[in-house]
């Protein structure tokens, strides 16, 4: 419950590390496959096995990791395991995914999102780790790792369908400069708090600040906060709110909304009086996703939950100095919505003791960290110190991530549900946040639609 900026996200993505892409990546990816060999074909036994990934990184990138697993785990096995990667454009990968595991062309070791565990969880097209690790290989795979990336990869009967190991999500950034115009006041600890520090960084073009006598609310130099009115960016963050209010967007039984409650309604109505305060951008100010995933580092907006600090966006601000708010919360606490990675194995693999191995390699410290850097993520579990300690592009990169990497602990998936609901949803609380429709009438349509999907689901 990214969505976690890999380089694809750095220019859209719904949400990190679930769903994405780049259209210009993904049509120089589309004709090529990276690693030793290409052929995407199935491996056909005898430790020759396909790995296939998404492209959540440059090119160059992706298959400099790519031949390095493939010499790694030859070399780890002694020459009795080579490995072949297919890197698949994000738009085709569900497409690609599919054909292969209902067919007889499954990858031995694929890379797995959220949504895609949603659609393999019942299907019995992955191999259950259980079954093929070890007391002590198990234990390494799920001690540690947040709750909600395991119950989205647990089946039925408790299988184990993937191994979580890198996770992203979007911190709460906050431009520097506009803060020392504020003249620093107090960082937020509590979404009611965002409120008021949201006020404190709107400034119009002569200086004044929101609150000031005078303030020209038609020519404003700089808002407090970016909230985009997209769902493909809300779902990154919407939910963490019901969340930290005791509540959740979805009820215990599975079939009707979840925030009915006082603690939702709470919840709705901070997110709308920080809508209403004066200090949020108003929709409509930017046409696309990429602009408003850079209305804090290009001084338009004080904070805003966004994707982390990029090369591309530091080279195009390049005086601009970006910090990470400490995660506010609710009275129920502090959570962080979070997409997560996935390694797994097909049941339906040649060999699928060998695939086990890949995995296993894959999963080793040495090579998910090798990964999750290259991809700028986080890791799934809690990190001493800074994970980011060579030098990136920028400077500033490093320390943005670093900063972020605290909201790990926090971090908490979407719901494991047999419908999609995020997107009806965003679209209905947006009807009450600025659309203008009473809270009671949003509550009793979503109610209404969310039965109705749980029913055909």
């Amino acid at each position: 419950m990214l969505t976690p900026t890999q380089i694809t996200t750095q220019l859209s993505r719904r949400r990190v590390l679930q769903i994405g892409g780049a259209a210009g990546l993904a049509a120089f990816l589309g004709s090529c496959g990276l690693g030793e060999n290409t052929s995407g074909n199935s491996g056909g036994g005898g430790g020759k096995l396909d790995l296939w990934l998404t492209p959540n990184a440059s090119p160059e990138a992706m298959k400099a990791f790519t031949d390095e697993m493939a010499a790694g785990i030859r070399e780890s096995s002694g020459g009795e395991i080579t490995a072949s990667s297919l890197v698949i454009p994000w738009e085709n990968a569900l497409t690609k995914y599919t054909a292969g595991f209902s067919g007889n062309n499954p990858p031995d070791v694929s890379y797995q999102i959220i949504p895609w565990m949603n659609k393999w969880r019942e299907t019995g097209v992955l191999a259950d780790i259980r079954e093929l690790a070890g007391d002590d290989d198990l234990a390494s795979f799920t001690q540690g790792q947040p709750q909600s990336y395991l119950d989205a990869a647990t089946g039925p009967d408790g299988e184990l369908y993937a191994v979580p190991f890198t996770q992203g999500f979007q911190p709460l950034g906050l431009n520097a400069a506009i803060w020392e115009k504020a003249g620093q006041p107090p960082l937020p600890t509590t979404f009611e708090e965002m409120i008021g520090f949201a006020e404190a960084l709107t400034f119009d073009t002569s200086g004044r600040n929101l609150k000031d006598p005078g303030f020209d609310a038609e020519n404003v130099e700089h808002w407090g906060m970016a909230w985009s009115s997209i769902p493909t960016q809300e779902d990154n963050w919407v939910w963490q709110y019901f969340w930290g209010y005791g509540s959740d967007y979805i009820n215990e039984a599975r079939d009707d909304i979840g925030f009915d409650t006082p603690e939702g309604r709470e919840a709705l109505e901070v997110m709308k009086r920080l809508v209403d305060s004066g200090a949020v951008v108003p929709q409509g100010t930017f046409a696309d996703d990429a602009r408003w995933s850079q209305a804090t580092i290009s001084g338009k907006a004080g904070m805003q939950w966004m994707p982390p600090l990029s090369e591309e966006l530091c080279t195009q601000y390049p005086d601009a100095q970006l910090k990470v708010v400490p995660l506010p919360g609710g009275p129920e606490g502090r959570n962080i919505v979070a997409g997560c990675g996935y390694w797994a194995v097909a049941a339906k693999s040649d060999d699928v003791e060998a695939a086990y191995e890949f995995a296993k390699f894959l999963l080793q410290p040495e090579q998910a960290d090798r990964y999750i850097r290259m991809i700028l993520g986080q890791p799934t579990r809690p990190v001493e110190g800074n994970f980011y300690e060579e030098p990136l592009a920028d400077p500033r990169m490093n320390t943005f991530l670093n900063e972020a990497t605290e909201y790990g602990q926090y971090a908490r998936a979407t719901l494991v549900l047999p419908y999609q609901p995020q997107e009806f949803l965003i679209g209905k609380i947006n009807d009450y946040l600025f659309n203008g429709q009473p809270l009671d009438a949003m509550i009793s349509e979503a109610s209404a639609g969310i039965r109705q999907m749980a029913s055909t689901a």
